[in-house]
């Protein structure tokens, strides 16, 4: 695959990645979405998580399609994450073309209390729309891809709501989630219930540069594009955006495109080399990303807004 070597600190001002491959549908997600469908029905409001550092590609149009004219909800988690000025112009982008109340997420005690305003607005939007009539409780579907936050946003819950309950396992690689997990609480009053589904890409991603980003932000393996193709698409952003904090992870004097040099550097920086004292580059590929999606490497937007 193509990447680049170029050591010049000047971004480049466009990106042709040349992945290993694009698709990752493993069979658990088709099982997932045929059950998501059938269940929707059922449902009286969609909450739709999109990851703030992709909020466009993030979107998946076949999930998305199924939910007729549910109330939806479209959370943006992983917030702080991103710029402020840019995230509340992807709001605005996002309320306008889908018209949709957006709502950005992030990893705090405030976060929660806005967690418990989003549920009860999604049960205030089933009565408005009056699709609903009033009930003695809800069900609420959590839909988004693999990895965007779905069972961080119920384990929040599940603290208040059931202390003998276990946490739903989440980790950095995707598919940590399989099947459609039992419901749970996530509110007394009025009692609402929340289904944690699988989650779901599409089938073959749109375009190139769409697989790339799902691959940064754990969406999909980095080992599907390949793990130094995942970090030099990454590069590429973190550097037309100017957020130039990898420099002084990888004890670079300034900026580079290369990424080969970068990932020698970091190796050599973290102690990640071999018994030789040669640079592990996968090892340090894949350090590199767990770097980025702590927010270690500033806070960037993987598109334009």
């Amino acid at each position: 695959a193509v990447v680049s070597t170029q050591s010049t600190g000047t971004p480049r001002e466009t990106i042709s990645p040349n992945p290993k491959s694009t698709s990752w549908f493993p069979g658990h997600m088709a099982k997932g979405l045929t059950r998501m469908q059938m269940m929707i029905k059922a449902t009286d409001c969609v909450l739709e998580v999109h990851d703030a550092r992709i909020p466009y590609t993030s979107r998946n149009r076949v999930a998305n399609n199924s939910y007729g004219d549910k109330p939806r909800i479209v959370l943006l988690s992983k917030a702080d994450l991103v710029p402020r000025d840019e995230l509340d112009m992807a709001c605005r982008r996002i309320t306008a073309l889908e018209s949709r109340p957006v709502i950005p997420l992030v990893n705090s005690v405030r976060g929660v209390s806005r967690l418990r305003r989003v549920v009860r607005d999604g049960v205030s939007m089933a009565h408005a729309d009056q699709l609903v009539a009033k009930k003695d409780s809800y069900l609420f579907f959590l839909s988004g891809l693999p990895n965007v936050g779905k069972s961080s946003f119920i384990n929040t819950f599940k603290k208040e709501h059931d202390h003998s309950a276990n946490k739903l396992p989440i980790g950095p690689e995707p598919g940590v989630t399989r099947n459609i997990s039992n419901r749970v609480k996530i509110l007394s009053s009025p009692p609402v219930y929340i289904y944690d589904t699988p989650g779901v890409n599409l089938p073959r991603p749109d375009s190139v540069d769409a697989a790339m980003k799902l691959a940064v932000v754990g969406a999909i393996p980095s080992k599907i594009p390949g793990h130094v193709e995942t970090v030099d698409y990454l590069l590429y952003w973190l550097n037309r955006k100017g957020q130039y904090r990898y420099t002084g992870h990888c004890g670079l004097r300034g900026p580079t495109n290369n990424v080969y040099e970068l990932l020698a550097y970091f190796a050599r920086a973290k102690g990640l080399l071999d018994e030789r004292g040669a640079p592990q580059m996968v090892i340090a590929a894949n350090a590199f990303l767990r770097a980025f999606h702590k927010g270690e490497l500033g806070r960037v937007m993987l598109e334009d807004v």
